[in-house]
């Protein structure tokens, strides 16, 4: 059934709690006084985020990545992470160290730190972590909340990851493309800088593709998307290894593949140049890329001429479409 019919299948079992936000956003939020407490939880296994060039330092520091990622998507501030470790028996001294050393030093980069967790025994390399923050309530950007004539912006640059994945199927050992897939960089700082000015309307981060993630959005806010193709801001890494390989095509890494880890919003009209200024303060830029329509579909414009985008992202319990 895919991923999210799997999240809505479970949802649907569980009883309700008084989550201020539930099951379906980036993070769930709990009432805490001024501010939510933001939870949120994220695995991964060697069968399907652990590539093999992944060093076990890499493999601590995505963790806590992609944790710290669902806590930048609501203007959270991280409190700290536990982490869950499902571990070979035979597993080395070194890789538990190493593992470790990654994760700690994503933590610390990011203000944080590993506060506690959890070692067994397992098969194959399974890490969970679960990641805690918070935001001040009418700071809180929700998934749910983009309306007809909103823009559409994203942060940064989208095909990093799908860089370094081309590197990898391709034997290319280079650092700085191989990073893009393995080390990804939450947007704290863009995040919480984006919730103070208390102007988007709906938020949530790229981890899945950018077609996934407007599905995904248009499903929640019951509207539609026009997305200009040519103003999808594209990795530096990606447009060099189209050079050398002309058969890649840069839009179709850059809208489904995924892994960016970079936000996508929306906000009215009229404050776009004050949330650009604002992300480009923390060293990053924020980009318009299209618009929020009444229509419930999502288009694609390209050289003028208008198509229905395909939802090609990854979902697990899927084959994956990219």
């Amino acid at each position: 059934m895919g991923e999210r019919k799997a999240v809505d299948f479970i949802s649907n079992i569980l009883s309700k709690g008084n989550a201020a936000v539930g099951i379906g956003d980036d993070c769930a939020a709990l009432d805490f006084g001024e501010d939510y407490l933001l939870i949120s939880t994220d695995m991964i296994s060697e069968e399907t985020h652990i590539p093999k060039t992944m060093t076990p330092w890499q493999i601590g520091w995505f963790i806590v990545a992609i944790n710290l990622s669902d806590i930048a998507a609501k203007g959270g501030r991280p409190l700290g992470l536990v982490l869950s470790l499902g571990l070979p028996k035979d597993t080395t001294d070194l890789l538990l160290e190493e593992l470790n050393e990654g994760a700690d030093k994503c933590a610390t980069t990011y203000n944080t730190s590993i506060i506690g967790g959890d070692t067994k025994e397992n098969p194959n390399i399974t890490v969970s972590g679960t990641a805690f923050g918070t935001v001040k309530k009418d700071e809180f950007m929700p998934r749910k909340g983009a309306k007809p004539t909103d823009i559409v912006a994203i942060t940064g640059t989208l095909g990093k990851a799908g860089a370094g994945y081309y590197a990898t199927q391709h034997n290319i050992e280079d650092k700085k493309i191989l990073k893009g897939l393995l080390e990804p960089k939450p947007k704290l700082q863009e995040g919480i800088a984006l919730a103070k000015e208390r102007i988007v309307t709906s938020c949530m981060d790229i981890s899945d593709g950018l077609s996934s993630s407007l599905y995904q959005l248009q499903e929640l806010n019951n509207i539609g998307f026009e997305i200009d193709q040519e103003k999808i801001p594209l990795s530096p890494n990606l447009l060099k290894l189209s050079e050398e390989d002309r058969s890649i095509d840069v839009y179709d890494y850059g809208l489904h593949f995924g892994g960016d880890y970079e936000l996508l919003l929306t906000i009215p009209q009229g404050e776009f140049e004050k949330a650009q200024k604002t992300v480009e303060k923390t060293g990053n830029s924020l980009t318009c890329i299209g618009r929020v329509t009444k229509d419930n579909k999502i288009y694609i414009v390209y050289e003028g001429i208008k198509k229905i985008l395909p939802n090609k992202g990854y979902e697990h319990f899927k084959k994956f479409n990219f």
